[in-house]
């Protein structure tokens, strides 16, 4: 179990780095506002890349108890699926939820069940992640070496993502060539 534990977060985390570094290519102004350390962007274009690009479509979970929701019974047992990509992409939650906003974190902090990248909810009390915060900063560390340190070329390649594989990555990867610091 702990070989497991630190395995899946370095999993979560060149996941993370790989959609990071497609969405600094598909929208060179926001490397460019890394790059010039604009104060508070990094955070707010790392949890954009967490809601846009979710590497798991889904999670899996058995109810432990018997509960009611929305009417619903949830018997003890009950095999229930989160859907990461469709609460991410919730029209309800998230206004033009396919475009790519890292301003929509300007003046609103993501609660526990509207971000879900890495589960919902309190991480003592439900199914969240505790490493959610040390992926975030490894995500954010991540990005400013992309956008300020590491010059590279990025070659024609198939980018579309692939949400038939798990974890969902860009069917090429994301290759990059002629790398420098």
């Amino acid at each position: 179990m702990e070989v497991l534990n630190l395995l899946r977060p370095t999993v979560a985390v060149s996941v993370y780095l790989t959609f990071a570094a497609l969405a600094l290519h598909t929208h060179p102004e926001g490397r460019r506002r890394i790059a010039a350390r604009e104060p508070g962007y990094v955070d707010r274009f790392a949890q954009e890349v967490r809601r846009f690009y979710p590497f798991f479509p889904l999670v899996m979970a058995q109810a432990s108890t018997d509960f009611l929701w929305n009417d619903y019974p949830f018997p003890a047992g009950r095999k229930v699926a989160l859907d990461l990509y469709g609460t991410n992409h919730d029209p309800r939650l998230w206004p033009q939820p396919e475009r790519f906003d890292p301003e929509r974190f300007d003046s609103r902090a993501p609660g526990p069940f509207d971000l879900i990248p890495q589960g919902g909810g309190d991480t003592n009390v439900t199914h969240r992640c505790p490493g959610e915060p040390v992926a975030l900063a490894l995500l954010q560390t991540g990005l400013e070496f992309l956008a300020a340190r590491l010059q590279y070329e990025v070659p024609e390649q198939d980018l579309t993502i692939d949400y038939t594989r798990l974890p969902a990555l860009p069917r090429s990867g994301f290759v990059i060539r002629q790398v420098r610091c």
